[in-house]
């Protein structure tokens, strides 16, 4: 219990710490007095944050980062109270968005979660920057809305570029083999150079305009190759660092979003709209290889689906174990689950399928015996469960793979 109270405590304070480093970047690249900024990197912080931590610890989370919001409020000596109301607001949006995207995705569907986490940061964060903007005209007495552009842009271009990287450095659970860790530093190296080289210079009226953007695109398509080749945790890195070198030659006044003279600021702005949409690209990259490496051990998994409004089960026919054989004799719901002996698994298989019928995601892998009449008891584990819809009708798809080496086949790899 006291290591379990450690390990939180230190998890809290690394993302208090994240939460201010970035937020003090945010301030000192838009200027000490700036309410409401131009860019707001703790906003994927915070969104990350509440995505990989269990809702439990929410409570706990917020607080340490609306804490980190104040110190942030003491450092450049901003008004307390607006810096506690504006701290509210944006914590407030970033923790319904990780919000939505766990309510409403369906399990394992990733391009579903994808476009779930899109809206919900742009949709939220207009409510948080009308909510924001609001109070500030409360307070000044006449209208504030020329800002709420600005603080709604800022939040959701933080959080689309920010929070894919994080997500990736964090959660990745790829082995190292796969990884390809040389190869992976040598390109993000590569990654850094030609971002340094691509936004060093200030273009000009004589400078071929196509040319200038064509290149700014070099580096993404490396970054994207990294992420290919190396896996997550890699091209996060890479990612990491091309973002670095955008956002500081946008701020120097340097590159080709400084092409057209803007102001400073919306040179950032115009950086992060591009850095948000490479983000997307790897985000769609991440989510094809998942489904491409998924479809590859296809064969090998045991799939079912079954029909919510009968009961019914169809079985995978082309699953390559000798356990589909026996199992593709179990057509009804009731018969699968007297194949689970232990009464506290049938009872969380059931769970598990009334979860995914009320549209709450299920992203634990559930590990249970299965005895079949005349076989050996195996341990199973399910790993995928979606819902989907077969003709109108509601389905869910589950994928099983055999946990243990034994009467049917050796030990299915853990998903990449």
């Amino acid at each position: 219990m006291k290591a379990d109270k450690k390990t939180l405590a230190v998890m809290l304070l690394a993302w208090g710490a994240l939460y201010y480093l970035l937020g003090w970047i945010s301030l000192f690249l838009d200027g000490p007095a700036t309410r409401l900024p131009f860019i707001w990197l703790p906003a994927g912080v915070a969104v990350t944050a509440f995505l990989i931590t269990q809702q439990k610890q929410w409570p706990a989370l917020f607080i340490t980062l609306l804490l980190a919001r104040l110190l942030l409020g003491v450092t450049f000596q901003h008004v307390l109270h607006l810096s506690l109301m504006l701290g509210l607001f944006s914590l407030t949006s970033n923790m319904g968005i990780a919000w939505s995207v766990r309510y409403f995705s369906r399990g394992y569907d990733r391009l579903h979660k994808i476009v779930n986490w899109v809206i919900s940061t742009v949709a939220i964060s207009a409510l948080a920057a009308l909510a924001g903007v609001g109070w500030l005209s409360y307070l000044a007495g006449t209208s504030q809305m020329q800002w709420l552009w600005i603080a709604w842009s800022a939040n959701v271009t933080s959080t689309l570029f920010v929070t894919p990287p994080l997500m990736g450095l964090i959660t990745s659970d790829e082995k190292v083999a796969q990884q390809k860790p040389i190869l992976g530093l040598c390109l993000a190296i590569a990654v850094l150079l030609v971002t340094l080289l691509t936004f060093s210079g200030v273009p000009d009226s004589g400078d071929n305009i196509a040319l200038i953007y064509s290149l700014a695109c070099l580096p993404l398509v490396l970054v994207a190759a990294t992420t290919i080749v190396c896996g997550d945790r890699l091209g996060s890195l890479a990612f990491i660092l091309f973002s670095i070198v955008v956002i500081y030659a946008s701020w120097q006044e340097t590159g080709p979003f400084y092409f057209a003279r803007l102001a400073p600021e919306e040179s950032i702005m115009l950086a992060q709209c591009y850095l948000s949409a490479a983000a997307l690209l790897l985000v769609f990259i991440r989510a094809q290889k998942r489904h491409a490496t998924r479809t590859d051990r296809g064969t090998r998994d045991i799939a079912y689906s079954l029909d919510l409004e009968s009961g019914q089960l169809v079985w995978n026919p082309h699953a390559q174990s000798a356990l589909a054989a026996s199992l593709a004799l179990i057509t009804r719901r009731e018969a699968l689950l007297a194949q689970v002996p232990d009464p506290q698994q049938q009872a969380l298989m059931a769970a598990r399928w009334q979860a995914v019928a009320q549209n709450v995601p299920v992203a634990e892998t559930f590990r249970f015996t299965l005895a079949i009449d005349g076989q050996k008891p195996t341990l199973m584990a399910e790993r995928n469960m979606l819902m989907m819809a077969d003709n109108d009708r509601p389905v869910i798809v589950a994928f099983w793979s055999e946990e243990s080496g034994g009467l049917f086949q050796p030990t299915t790899e853990e998903e990449g």
